[in-house]
């Protein structure tokens, strides 16, 4: 080799090693670009998913009508609100008038005439039951002298016996004092609708119809045509509303029962209430409040609100103390903030969250967090029946050791899942209430999850497809009122129709002070 082929060789390295340099930058920003597409082509499809969730979680909340219009089908209900409410304000201004005057009772011209297109007489073919209501005396009240009886005053009521109707008939002698030309009869008993036809056992049936079985007043009417007897859904209406005004008395009471707990459940669910005027319907709230699973006096307290604001648990609850276990609705943090209320969170809607990523596609680690909450809830299973001292222990005993394990793995897996994914969101919801989530543990009182008072909303759901709406805002504190009955009724393996044709046949003369005898868990069914 000569000297000038030895000197080219050190150029030729040189312009081999630039080259291979260029290869090589060239090589890294490839690398570099491939992995910005790479990272944006996986924000695309995190995001893809998280609105496709979205999208089916939506899918599935979704139900009824997209517009709040009124249809026509819709308008019959309208109108039973409507008569409801008007007979709900004429027993209130009844009520008022005779509290303030209840000895003066005006002459029949004095009375001013309602419109009525007068009464359908009842059927000639349905049973007759002779009740006869015998006097209280038989002596003339002025002079003294025996009364002779001159005929008969007949009051016809139409009852309803499970499968039939029947018609009993109140005979009250019309006794004469000859001497002093007078007649009298005896009274007759006191009726939760004063001189109406209804029986308390037909008003409970309506009752019952409507609030357990879900059925309109439209469809009873219907029921009640191919039976053989006319009721118009104004007379229904009429009769609905004046029982609820008694029955709201009741309600009140079970919530003064409730409020000596030191345990709750709260929950609430949506209850469309007509708008005035506007032919829509504005959305209102019932808040529901349950005792504890296992508590002495099983109760279910419902609330009528406007809206979904916080002051509402704060009002409902007062001065009150005690755990409230409710989801993650922030509407209960100004609650817990005015440290009276201390709160246990649900494990449930844990539950639910990773459900919901499972669901939309097969996922390990929501897979994984599902398969760890089930061995809570092995756990509850086996303890649902022992005294809250051993659930407690068995608790601290091996359900602790299993939330310590799932907590390590709930903060070791975050940081490896996209951020902004679902499966992320459902693990920073868990871990943003542990601590309410553990409060079970350390209580052996409290459940696991809020199931409890969300099973007591199943029945308002139902209703409230049947019945879409409720008249104004005083409707929909009855309809509380009710459900609070019906519902604490279930809870105490009461049934609810004998349960309301006793007490609608007592509260007229029922004293006041005696008013917790009638509540569900008090109630005895009589013996006759």
């Amino acid at each position: 080799m000569n000297k000038k082929d030895e000197t080219a060789i050190p150029d030729d390295h040189d312009a081999l090693r630039d080259m291979v340099r260029t290869l090589l930058a060239d090589r890294a920003t490839q690398a570099t670009y491939i992995a910005e597409q790479e990272q944006a082509l996986r924000l695309k499809d995190e995001t893809i998913a998280r609105l496709e969730m979205t999208l089916a979680k939506l899918q599935r909340w979704r139900f009824g009508r997209r517009s709040e219009q009124l249809a026509s089908p819709q308008m019959t209900l309208w109108q039973e609100t409507l008569d409801t409410e008007i007979a709900v304000v004429e027993s209130t201004l009844d009520a008022m008038t005779s509290e303030a005057s209840p000895a003066a009772e005006p002459s029949a011209a004095a009375k001013p005439r309602r419109r009525h297109p007068g009464r359908t007489p009842l059927p000639e073919t349905l049973p007759r039951i002779d009740v006869r209501i015998e006097p209280e005396r038989c002596a003339c009240a002025q002079c003294g002298e025996p009364l002779t009886s001159v005929g008969e005053e007949i009051t016809e009521k139409l009852d309803y016996i499970p499968g039939h109707f029947q018609v009993i008939r109140q005979i009250r002698p019309k006794l004469a004092c000859r001497p002093c030309g007078t007649v009298e009869s005896p009274s007759l008993p006191a009726s939760v609708i004063d001189k109406g036809r209804p029986t308390a056992r037909l008003v409970a049936h309506v009752l019952t119809a409507k609030h357990c079985d879900h059925l309109p007043l439209y469809r009873q009417e219907q029921q009640y045509q191919r039976a053989g007897v006319t009721l118009s859904r104004a007379t229904l209406c009429s009769w609905l509303g004046q029982a609820e005004y008694w029955l709201s008395v009741l309600a009140g009471a079970c919530k003064e029962v409730l409020l000596q707990g030191r345990i709750l459940h709260a929950d609430e669910t949506p209850l469309p209430v007509l708008h005035p005027g506007s032919g829509k319907t504005d959305r209102a709230y019932l808040w529901v409040y349950r005792s504890q699973a296992d508590a002495a006096y099983p109760m279910v307290v419902f609330d009528y609100a406007k809206n979904r604001k916080n002051e509402h648990p704060r009002r409902f609850l007062g001065d009150w103390r005690g755990i409230l276990q409710t989801d993650d609705y922030g509407g209960y943090d100004a609650t817990y903030r005015t440290g009276r209320v201390i709160e246990a969170a649900c494990w449930a809607h844990v539950r639910r969250h990773f459900y919901d990523v499972n669901e939309r596609a097969q996922s390990p680690v929501a897979q994984e967090a599902l398969l760890r909450i089930g061995q809570l809830y092995v756990i509850e299973a086996a303890i649902k029946d022992d005294p809250p001292e051993r659930r407690r222990e068995v608790r601290a005993e091996r359900a602790k050791p299993l939330l310590a394990s799932f907590r390590s793995w709930l903060e070791a897996v975050l940081p490896q899942v996209a951020a902004k994914s679902a499966i992320a969101q459902a693990i920073r919801y868990a871990l943003k209430r542990w601590e309410a989530l553990l409060r079970y543990c350390d209580e052996g009182a409290l459940c696991i999850d809020n199931n409890p008072v969300e099973r007591a909303l199943r029945g308002v759901a139902i209703s409230r497809k049947n019945f879409l709406f409720v008249g104004n805002d005083a409707g929909g504190e009855r309809a509380a009122a009710i459900y609070t009955l019906v519902e604490t009724c279930k809870l105490n393996n009461v049934e609810p129709f004998a349960y309301l044709c006793d007490v609608l046949e007592k509260l007229p003369t029922w004293p006041h002070k005696r008013l917790f005898e009638l509540l569900p868990f008090h109630w005895k069914p009589s013996l006759s």
